[in-house]
């Protein structure tokens, strides 16, 4: 796990912007600055808080995956009854985005604030990821510098 978010904080925000649009490596671009961040910062992680970044990383992943079949199904004739059952995975998954955004955006702060960096409030870098359009542009240099410390 530490090489593939190495990697991913580690490439040039081009390459991130281009593999964001994919949808899926943007969740693991997410995890990957918490997990890197964190274990820069030497901070003492619980076994809970890891499971809870880890599921809520890895849980939209999955969905996907479950919603491109729903979507393949949904033009295969059957009925709109299925919309009805995923409809609450849909959601938890677009909340596990935003909660993941959240724990993204406080350990770029706390790593920034610890190591004396130009800092960022947490809500502004919640922004830049939640509109990573714009925020992988500002966000990606500066990552690769602290991975790189």
């Amino acid at each position: 796990m530490n090489r593939i978010t190495e990697w991913f904080l580690n490439q040039k925000p081009l390459k991130i912007f281009l593999l964001s649009l994919l949808g899926i490596p943007m969740y693991f671009w997410l995890f990957s600055i918490i997990y890197q961040l964190d274990k820069k910062r030497n901070e003492n992680q619980s076994s809970i808080k890891n499971m809870i970044v880890g599921l809520v990383a890895f849980y939209p992943i999955v969905y996907f995956f479950f919603f491109i079949g729903f979507f393949f199904n949904l033009f295969g004739g059957n009925s709109l009854d299925i919309f009805d059952f995923i409809m609450p995975f849909h959601l938890t998954s677009i909340l596990c985005g935003f909660i993941l955004m959240i724990l993204g955006a406080n350990s770029y702060g706390k790593y920034e604030k610890e190591k004396g960096h130009k800092t960022y409030e947490a809500v502004g870098v919640f922004f830049m990821l939640w509109f990573y359009i714009i925020g992988i542009w500002v966000l990606q240099p500066n990552l690769n510098k602290y991975i790189n410390e």
